[in-house]
């Protein structure tokens, strides 16, 4: 098996056969002739040539993978997972801390649609477990969480998941394929917002769906009723960044590992929420099934410290509601700009988001010089 450096550089490229170029080449064209083909191609069928480079090459990169399917965002990829593998009467189980952008999505739609729902009360097995139903056909998680980066044994839940017939979906955004694949350990799909470390550039937007080729083909005739494809041109900037996102991770893992360790130690951080730190709650678990801990570190700064003061002293670091880019940035959850805004006080709290929480998705830069930057904001 070849390693993750080397498949992400190699896996999925087109022969450019007419000019020897050894990159994928672009082809945006959104017409093609038909009439000796195979199959019709067409951006909504999910199988433009930009569009199956970048799929077959997260299917290297998530092992286990048999097909993908690339979205326009990682919404698309979300609600279209629902939306092909839910039906009327059916009810899936939520874990506790699921990114707000998808949990907002199932209120708003889910009673319409006659699909029922719960929400495990923490992001433990046995909690989720104990929030399975009768007519319960499948089970949604994100391992880690964000912006709390909260652990979940994986194996357990699909050992649990597969003994009842359960479908089981993840969000491996955060820990991205390099450091977690979750097929590995019995997910049976896997979902992705490329426009985070996938992308890593800031200059793309886009989703992922990987798994069996059973519901990438389901999925398919979803995405071409709603309309949710990315563009060639989006895929080909996707694939380029494709190609770095092993050394990437590697350089974003360290920074981010080493600027956990000094908040921690740092008089005017509270709290450090970072799986790699030996005092997580589920270290032991992230260390078993996560090869590196990923570039979000989230910190609670000392009360006297107003959160948007701190942001605007920080020279380095940008204030964004993104992450995932080369840059390092950061944001507080309950600014306005936050998705988790959009959630009630007692979901927040629910959650565990506080006022003095600090999301922090960290970059490739010099660490000293990250580390400089918000030591001389918290003064």
């Amino acid at each position: 098996m070849l390693a993750k450096e080397t498949l992400a550089v190699h896996s999925g490229t087109i022969v450019d056969e007419m000019n020897g170029g050894i990159l994928s080449p672009l082809f945006p064209a959104s017409s093609h002739k038909h009439l000796d083909m195979e199959e019709d191609v067409y951006p909504r069928h999910g199988n433009l040539a930009n569009q199956r480079a970048v799929a077959k090459k997260m299917c290297a990169l998530e092992s286990g993978g048999e097909a993908a399917l690339v979205f326009s965002s990682g919404m698309a990829a979300f609600s279209t997972a629902m939306l092909s593998h839910l039906k009327a009467g059916d009810h899936i189980v939520l874990q506790n801390g699921v990114y707000s952008g998808a949990f907002k999505f199932i209120q708003n739609h889910f009673a319409k649609l006659g699909i029922g729902y719960s929400v495990s009360e923490s992001c433990e097995v046995e909690s989720i477990i104990q929030s399975v139903q009768a007519n319960t056909k499948a089970i949604y998680i994100e391992t880690p969480t964000n912006p709390l980066l909260k652990i979940l044994d994986i194996e357990l839940l699909t050992r649990f998941a597969k003994s009842k017939g359960l479908f089981t979906i993840i969000d491996n955004t955060i820990a991205t394929p390099i450091n977690q694949n979750p097929l590995e350990y019995g997910v049976d799909l896997v979902l992705h917002s490329a426009t985070k470390f996938l992308g890593g550039h800031g200059d793309v937007s886009g989703g992922i769906a990987v798994g069996s080729e059973e519901s990438i083909a389901l999925m398919t005739n979803y995405m071409n009723d709603f309309g949710g494809c990315l563009n060639a041109q989006s895929c080909h900037l996707l694939e380029r960044s494709l190609r770095t996102l092993a050394i990437r991770m590697n350089t974003i893992n360290r920074n981010a590992m080493e600027l956990a360790l000094r908040l921690n130690e740092h008089p005017n951080v509270i709290n450090v929420y970072y799986p790699g730190l030996s005092d997580h709650h589920n270290h032991s678990i992230a260390r078993e099934q996560m090869r590196g801990f990923g570039g979000m570190v989230s910190f609670e700064i000392a009360q006297r410290f107003d959160t948007t003061i701190f942001q605007k002293k920080l020279n380095l670091i940008v204030p964004s509601n993104s992450l995932g880019d080369l840059e390092t940035t950061l944001n507080s959850p309950y600014q306005a700009s936050s998705s988790f805004r959009s959630l009630s006080e007692a979901e927040q709290k629910k959650s565990g988001i506080t006022r003095q929480l600090i999301r922090m998705s960290v970059g490739i830069e010099n660490i000293n010089d990250l580390y400089e930057d918000l030591h001389q904001a918290l003064k």
